[in-house]
């Protein structure tokens, strides 16, 4: 999934979890949400022999509500844009994967449950999995590429 903007509200850090996918057990970051929202959003899922693309419309703002949104995360890129509601300079470029993360920094944060507003500018996120949560993506255009 990717986008030009990815907010992400009330998010709280759930640590290195392991999930299992069709592809085996992988490791992966676990966060939950209130909502998020995508600017020009972007997927792409490999299905057999083809990649089936999920595009929003140029410009648009898709958004992802309702039930609490947890996301299996396996790398999450982009260069932070807001902390809590206030805008940064453009220049911190993150990479997070389960990898990347210190287990002294995720055991701290999951243990004191906080609830952040994060911004990244040219996001991507590569997921495992997803519960929760509706998608809505205005002007969608689906079509497929071979792999």
């Amino acid at each position: 999934m990717k986008g030009s903007r990815l907010e992400l509200r009330d998010l709280v850090f759930g640590g290195v979890v392991t999930v299992d996918t069709a592809a085996g057990p992988k490791r992966v970051l676990k966060f939950s949400a209130a909502a998020v929202t995508i600017l020009d959003l972007k997927m792409a899922v490999p299905v057999g022999p083809q990649i089936q693309h999920i595009d929003g419309a140029p410009g648009s703002m898709s958004t992802l509500r309702g039930d609490r949104i947890t996301m299996y995360v396996e790398s999450l890129t982009g260069t932070l844009s807001g902390v809590e509601g206030l805008p940064l300079p453009p220049v911190l470029r993150l990479r997070l994967t389960p990898d990347t993360v210190p287990e002294w920094l995720y055991d701290t944060v999951g243990k004191l449950d906080l609830k952040l507003q994060l911004g990244l500018d040219d996001a991507d996120i590569d997921q495992a999995g997803q519960t929760g949560g509706e998608l809505v993506i205005p002007g969608v255009h689906g079509y497929g590429t071979p792999r």
